[in-house]
């Protein structure tokens, strides 16, 4: 009984965990890094993120991330056959997608740098998830958002009330009648 007990809770690590992400180093000010440079993005601990290539390690420390957004989807075809090879059709026939991240961060000496990659549309999601679960950007866009939701009712725009009486110009509400 212990024993299955002690593999649902590995499982649920597991499972639970980032894992690594393949992606390519499109843009950005890393000096360690070419354009177009291929590598895996790791969840090394709660600290940081590192993205790993064959030659650079470049580690993101999540406290000096300032701005991390999903940007373009791109679709690639795997059209480069000629048509009559009918037996590359379904090969030609499958698109994949995948999105640029851009994070913006302060490295460990202080400087400020930027890295734009390329990954998997679905991995880029998880990517932003994990950086905003462990960042105060995410925090704050977060409470941000939820504040946006409840303080959001329609009425406001036409009435004077007590939920909006700061956006009357000084203007406030008298109870009597």
């Amino acid at each position: 009984m212990n024993r299955a007990l002690l593999f649902l809770f590995a499982c649920g690590l597991l499972c639970g965990a980032a894992r690594p992400e393949n992606s390519t180093y499109v843009d950005g000010n890393i000096a360690a890094l070419k354009p177009n440079t291929g590598g895996t993005l790791v969840f090394t601990d709660d600290n940081a993120m590192t993205f790993r290539t064959g030659l650079a390690e470049v580690a993101i420390p999540y406290k000096g991330i300032r701005k991390a957004e999903a940007g373009a989807t791109q679709v690639h075809s795997h059209s480069d056959a000629p048509a009559y090879k009918v037996w590359t059709l379904p090969r030609r026939l499958h698109r994949t997608e995948t999105q640029l991240l851009t994070v913006e961060f302060k490295n460990e000496q202080g400087e400020d740098q930027t890295m734009t990659l390329e990954m998997a549309k679905p991995s880029a999601g998880n990517v932003l998830a994990t950086i905003e679960g462990h960042t105060e950007v995410g925090a704050a866009a977060q409470a941000a958002a939820a504040r946006a939701k409840q303080d959001d009712w329609w009425g406001d725009r036409y009435w004077k009330t007590t939920r909006n009486s700061e956006q009357w110009n000084g203007n406030t509400i008298s109870s009597e009648r």
